[in-house]
């Protein structure tokens, strides 16, 4: 038997830090284990995909705002995934 995974679009917050010129995306991914975290960054968008037992994240955010892609840093820690990607000055 094949296992089916629904699709669903993970909660998010994202916030913009104007001290550190940074954003800040917040993710929840509740059971995921962190190997099933896919995630890309690129001067205009992040893409995730994510899997749980029954659930398969997924996530499209486009910037509104340039950013350096090549400086996201992003962990994962109790179901949430952090993301900071740096503003371009």
């Amino acid at each position: 038997m094949i296992a089916v995974r629904n699709k669903v679009e993970p909660d998010i917050c994202i916030c913009i830090d104007q001290l550190e010129n940074s954003f800040t995306i917040e993710v929840a991914l509740p059971g995921v284990n962190k190997e099933t975290i896919k995630l890309k960054v690129n001067a205009k968008c992040l893409i995730l995909f994510a899997a749980a037992d029954n659930i398969e994240y997924e996530k499209y955010i486009s910037f509104c705002y340039p950013v350096v892609a090549d400086k996201a840093k992003a962990v994962y820690e109790h179901g949430f995934l952090r993301i900071k990607v740096p503003l371009r000055a």
